[in-house]
């Protein structure tokens, strides 16, 4: 058994060890200048990663909500060291927030790629008392059974989890490739045996006999537009509001982001869309409005290998509130440790 091994071991049979270690690294980032250095980048994930893969938690969010997730991604990670230790939320703060925002008095949400619920609890959550459904896909099973784990966790019978790979078509062979939350699809050889079958949106909801699409939320990393595509009906006719990620691997930028594929068929629906300022980590955003940006005004010279939130809505009038801000020529990653104010929140 490796020192790292033992150290697992130890720590996984001592739980308050365990706690008291998670404390310790969080009060170290802080005393170390996190959010506003690097650390977590560079020693305390690390470390965290060392210790922590692949072991089990149960959070509890500020509204009392629980949370079990196994540590395997950046989005476990940002979640176990939250500040404070007990959040309003898993990830990304101002997309959380935008969909709560969106999905009140909502009587079906749909969201495709929802991980182990990270936005897919606290939605269904929200709706509840109002007879909302949340239709939450996820094709990794592993996920998706976490996400009934937590429903059944939070007494919410309001959530759908339905373990199909949402597509253009249905009935199409796809396949992973990559690791957990950054698994994307692709369309699947013939003779392969295990491939997941998709399902479009607008099946579904014909199927389903659902009435009404209130709120979509999509992150499949790199699917979007195929999702997209096998809704296009359903948008048409039921006009919700949408979240989705876009990124410039699948959705060109190269002639502006008003000019990409994803932004030119919504503006054809009639959609008004924006780019969706975001910490990409678990941040304390309580007294930060929710910053967009217009296509023609967002700066995305970002890393490649990046993407972010955009927000489609039928009618601005819909974020002419105090919950949001329009800004200009901002980027839409909101990054502290870059040294420009590109990156920075135009007020926090």
């Amino acid at each position: 058994m490796t020192i790292i091994e033992q150290l697992k071991k130890e720590l996984k049979e001592n739980p308050a060890y365990r706690d008291n270690l998670i404390s310790s690294i969080v009060k170290f980032e802080i005393d170390s200048g996190y959010p506003n250095s690097n650390v977590r980048d560079k020693i305390s994930g690390p470390l965290s990663d060392l210790l922590f893969m692949g072991e089990n938690f149960t959070k509890k969010l500020e509204n009392g909500i629980l949370i079990n997730f196994t540590y395997n991604s950046k989005i476990a990670r940002e979640f176990l060291l939250s500040n404070p230790s007990i959040p309003d939320h898993v990830w990304e703060p101002q997309t959380t927030k935008l969909l709560l925002h969106f999905s009140k008095n909502a009587k079906n949400v749909v969201i495709a790629g929802a991980y182990f619920g990270d936005q897919a609890i606290l939605i269904a959550n929200n709706i509840k008392s109002e007879g909302g459904l949340c239709h939450a896909f996820e094709p990794n099973k592993n996920n998706s059974d976490l996400i009934k784990h937590n429903a059944e966790l939070n007494q919410l019978q309001n959530i759908l989890v339905n373990n199909f790979a949402l597509w253009n078509k249905s009935g199409e062979k796809l396949v992973f490739e990559g690791e957990d939350a950054l698994a994307s699809t692709k369309l699947a050889d013939s003779n392969y045996n295990n491939a997941l079958i998709t399902l479009s949106i607008d099946d579904y909801i014909e199927d389903e006999n659902i009435s009404s699409l209130d709120l979509l939320m999509i992150d499949v990393e790199g699917s979007e537009f195929k999702v997209i595509e096998g809704a296009q009906q359903s948008i048409k006719k039921h006009k919700p509001v949408i979240v989705f990620e876009t990124h410039s691997l699948y959705d060109d930028w190269s002639k502006g982001l008003e000019n990409s594929p994803s932004v030119t068929f919504f503006k054809a629906l009639g959609y008004e869309i924006f780019a969706v300022r975001e910490f990409h980590q678990n941040i304390d955003t309580k007294q930060m409005p929710i910053e967009l940006l217009s296509p023609e005004n967002t700066f995305c010279e970002t890393p490649p290998h990046h993407g972010f939130n955009m927000l489609a809505v039928p009618k601005k009038e819909l974020v002419d509130n105090n919950l949001f801000r329009i800004v200009k020529n901002l980027s839409p990653k909101l990054i502290l440790t870059k040294n420009s104010e590109l990156f920075f929140p135009s007020k926090f």
